[in-house]
Protein backbone atom coordinates (compact mmCIF):
# COMPACT_ATOMS: atom_id res chain seq x y z
CA UNK A 1 0.00 0.00 0.00
CA UNK A 2 2.92 2.62 0.89
CA UNK A 3 4.40 1.92 -2.40
CA UNK A 4 1.40 2.64 -4.14
CA UNK A 5 0.93 5.93 -2.64
CA UNK A 6 4.25 6.61 -2.88
CA UNK A 7 4.29 5.90 -6.55
CA UNK A 8 0.59 7.68 -7.01
CA UNK A 9 2.58 10.90 -5.47
CA UNK A 10 5.71 10.77 -7.91
CA UNK A 11 3.32 10.36 -10.81
CA UNK A 12 0.86 13.61 -9.65
CA UNK A 13 4.60 15.60 -8.68
CA UNK A 14 5.85 14.91 -12.17
CA UNK A 15 2.36 15.53 -14.24
CA UNK A 16 1.88 18.73 -12.18
CA UNK A 17 4.87 20.24 -13.14
CA UNK A 18 4.42 20.07 -17.16
CA UNK A 19 0.93 21.76 -16.77
CA UNK A 20 2.92 25.06 -16.65
CA UNK A 21 4.86 24.55 -19.56
CA UNK A 22 4.30 26.41 -22.95
CA UNK A 23 5.32 26.17 -25.98
CA UNK A 24 6.19 28.45 -28.99
CA UNK A 25 6.59 27.98 -32.63
CA UNK A 26 10.10 28.49 -34.65
CA UNK A 27 7.97 30.83 -36.59
CA UNK A 28 6.65 32.90 -33.51
CA UNK A 29 10.01 33.31 -31.85
CA UNK A 30 11.43 34.83 -35.08
CA UNK A 31 8.37 37.13 -36.17
CA UNK A 32 5.73 39.53 -34.24
CA UNK A 33 3.18 40.32 -36.62
CA UNK A 34 1.29 43.74 -35.79
CA UNK A 35 -1.55 45.11 -37.57
CA UNK A 36 -0.85 48.36 -38.97
CA UNK A 37 -3.84 50.25 -41.26
CA UNK A 38 -5.22 47.04 -42.38
CA UNK A 39 -2.19 45.82 -43.57
CA UNK A 40 0.13 42.96 -41.81
CA UNK A 41 3.99 43.79 -40.72
CA UNK A 42 6.49 41.48 -40.02
CA UNK A 43 9.05 42.77 -37.66
CA UNK A 44 12.26 40.67 -38.03
CA UNK A 45 14.16 40.28 -34.75
CA UNK A 46 17.48 40.76 -36.94
CA UNK A 47 16.36 44.40 -38.01
CA UNK A 48 17.55 45.85 -34.83
CA UNK A 49 21.26 44.82 -35.56
CA UNK A 50 20.82 45.48 -39.67
CA UNK A 51 23.03 48.50 -40.50
CA UNK A 52 26.43 50.11 -40.33
CA UNK A 53 28.34 50.15 -37.19
CA UNK A 54 31.51 51.90 -36.67
CA UNK A 55 32.94 50.81 -33.63
CA UNK A 56 35.93 50.98 -31.44
CA UNK A 57 37.95 48.30 -29.57
CA UNK A 58 39.40 49.41 -26.31
CA UNK A 59 42.41 48.26 -24.65
CA UNK A 60 44.38 46.60 -27.31
CA UNK A 61 47.89 45.85 -26.28
CA UNK A 62 50.03 47.69 -28.82
CA UNK A 63 48.58 50.70 -26.96
CA UNK A 64 45.85 52.04 -29.85
CA UNK A 65 42.54 51.69 -30.10
CA UNK A 66 41.05 49.81 -32.60
CA UNK A 67 38.70 51.38 -34.99
CA UNK A 68 36.54 49.77 -37.35
CA UNK A 69 33.60 50.13 -39.74
CA UNK A 70 31.86 47.07 -40.52
CA UNK A 71 28.00 46.41 -42.48
CA UNK A 72 25.75 43.76 -40.86
CA UNK A 73 23.12 42.82 -43.30
CA UNK A 74 20.57 39.79 -43.93
CA UNK A 75 20.24 37.77 -46.97
CA UNK A 76 17.36 35.18 -46.44
CA UNK A 77 17.01 35.24 -42.76
CA UNK A 78 20.70 34.77 -42.51
CA UNK A 79 23.31 36.97 -41.28
CA UNK A 80 26.31 38.78 -42.49
CA UNK A 81 29.16 41.08 -41.23
CA UNK A 82 31.57 42.51 -43.58
CA UNK A 83 34.19 45.12 -43.06
CA UNK A 84 33.51 48.72 -44.69
CA UNK A 85 35.82 51.97 -45.87
CA UNK A 86 39.08 51.93 -44.91
CA UNK A 87 38.72 48.81 -42.41
CA UNK A 88 38.88 46.92 -45.80
CA UNK A 89 42.47 47.02 -44.89
CA UNK A 90 42.31 44.71 -41.68
CA UNK A 91 40.58 42.21 -42.89
CA UNK A 92 43.91 40.58 -43.83
CA UNK A 93 44.44 40.56 -40.02
CA UNK A 94 41.29 38.66 -39.22
CA UNK A 95 38.02 37.27 -40.70
CA UNK A 96 34.51 37.43 -39.81
CA UNK A 97 33.40 33.92 -40.09
CA UNK A 98 29.67 33.59 -38.80
CA UNK A 99 26.83 36.37 -37.46
CA UNK A 100 24.18 35.65 -35.19
CA UNK A 101 22.00 36.55 -32.71
CA UNK A 102 21.54 34.81 -29.27
CA UNK A 103 19.45 36.16 -26.30
CA UNK A 104 18.88 40.10 -28.05
CA UNK A 105 23.21 39.95 -28.21
CA UNK A 106 24.81 39.99 -32.03
CA UNK A 107 27.98 37.44 -31.98
CA UNK A 108 30.18 38.07 -34.49
CA UNK A 109 32.73 35.02 -34.84
CA UNK A 110 36.23 36.39 -35.77
CA UNK A 111 39.26 34.20 -36.82
CA UNK A 112 42.88 35.72 -36.29
CA UNK A 113 44.62 33.98 -38.86
CA UNK A 114 48.35 34.83 -37.65
CA UNK A 115 47.99 33.04 -34.42
CA UNK A 116 45.23 30.86 -35.14
CA UNK A 117 43.03 32.28 -32.95
CA UNK A 118 39.20 32.04 -33.05
CA UNK A 119 37.20 34.53 -31.23
CA UNK A 120 33.71 36.89 -31.22
CA UNK A 121 32.79 40.21 -30.88
CA UNK A 122 29.67 40.27 -28.62
CA UNK A 123 27.53 43.24 -29.05
CA UNK A 124 25.03 45.11 -27.36
CA UNK A 125 22.97 47.55 -29.33
CA UNK A 126 20.37 49.60 -27.89
CA UNK A 127 19.27 52.26 -29.95
CA UNK A 128 21.76 53.73 -32.33
CA UNK A 129 24.31 52.74 -29.07
CA UNK A 130 27.02 49.57 -29.68
CA UNK A 131 28.92 48.29 -27.01
CA UNK A 132 30.48 44.94 -25.76
CA UNK A 133 33.20 42.76 -25.82
CA UNK A 134 35.75 41.93 -28.15
CA UNK A 135 37.85 37.92 -27.59
CA UNK A 136 36.30 38.93 -23.88
CA UNK A 137 38.94 40.59 -22.91
CA UNK A 138 38.85 44.46 -24.57
CA UNK A 139 35.77 46.55 -24.23
CA UNK A 140 33.65 47.49 -27.86
CA UNK A 141 31.93 50.96 -27.55
CA UNK A 142 30.41 52.59 -30.85
CA UNK A 143 27.20 53.77 -32.93
CA UNK A 144 25.26 52.00 -35.72
CA UNK A 145 23.79 53.95 -38.06
CA UNK A 146 20.70 52.27 -40.34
Amino acid sequence: MKFKILVLTFLLMFTSCSIFKTTQTVTENNTVETATNDEVVSDNIYQKFLGDYAIEIKGIPSGDDGSLTMKVSAENDILKAELTGDSVEASSFFIFQTTEVEDNILFIEIFVPEYSVTGFFELYVEGDEVTGYAFDMFEIIGTKTN
